[in-house]
């Protein structure tokens, strides 16, 4: 994946949301026995879910739009 200044942080959350996705599918597949581990890979999805969703509530209040380009014209 080729992550570009001009690009939105939503984009970059929503392609890191689809590789956990991806994770827990491929987990699915090859073990279906292992319920517990499909459980945790599920758990850590739904966390990273949520700091990323939180990340970009404070990027959005501190610089005013969620361009990676703000990030660092802003000095965070």
């Amino acid at each position: 994946v080729i992550f570009r200044m001009n690009k939105h942080l939503l984009c970059l959350f929503v392609g890191l949301e689809m590789m956990s996705l991806g994770l827990l599918f491929v987990t699915h597949v090859f073990l279906m026995n292992q319920f517990w581990l499909i459980l945790l890979i599920l758990c850590l999805a739904v966390c990273e879910a949520s700091i990323c969703l939180a990340l970009l509530v404070m990027v959005m209040r501190l610089c005013g739009d969620d361009l990676m380009s703000s990030l660092l014209s802003d000095g965070l």
